[in-house]
């Protein structure tokens, strides 16, 4: 937990230098950022999940997806479809790990509320977010040729907006509570 303000300055650095770089290009800003940000969820969930099976499995789907976006970066670093793909199938693979945490812990249920865990907030806020991301930039030729779009933007630029406020409002609620167990520790 102690990474994630660290990662959250980064992303939010990553995002202002590809505002401003937009007219240019600013797909290798977000290349860097998609890397990165599938390396730190897939840290935190190797973390959380007790399991062995379960952690190989991330590790090697993790590999999987910063091998292809690494192709996809050196190869095809200016077309967007590649970025596109590789978010797709990166967000899949983030909502599977965070919705088998849950699954787990809902089975594994004990006395104590479930949303007063710090991992259930990040898996939740992770598996909306990234749900969304990956359906959205799945149906990016559909909005595009229909023209779609929701208060004046385009519905898959719009999409993670809404859902980035979902994601970083889970990671608060995540990061108090941690604060909050740390105090009670000690």
């Amino acid at each position: 937990m102690k990474w994630f303000l660290p990662f959250l300055g980064l992303v939010f650095f990553g995002e202002i230098l590809a505002t401003y770089f937009y007219t240019v290009s600013n797909i290798k800003i977000y290349y860097i950022i998609s890397i990165v940000e599938l390396a730190f969820y897939s840290y935190i969930f190797y973390h959380l999940h007790h399991r062995k099976s379960i952690k190989k499995i991330i590790f090697f789907l993790f590999v999987i997806c910063e091998i292809g976006y690494i192709i996809s970066f050196v190869f095809f670093g200016k077309n967007y479809t590649y970025f596109f793909n590789n978010l797709i199938v990166s967000g899949f693979y983030l909502v599977t790990i965070a919705l088998i945490y849950l699954y787990i812990k809902v089975i594994d249920f004990d006395n104590a509320s479930l949303t007063s865990e710090p991992g259930f907030w990040i898996a939740t806020g992770v598996s909306l977010f990234f749900s969304g991301v990956s359906i959205s930039f799945s149906l990016y030729e559909f909005i595009k040729s229909n023209s779609l779009y929701l208060f004046g933007e385009k519905l898959y630029n719009i999409i993670p907006q809404i859902l980035s406020i979902v994601l970083y409002l889970c990671i608060s609620i995540a990061l108090i509570l941690c604060r909050q167990k740390n105090k009670i520790l000690f």
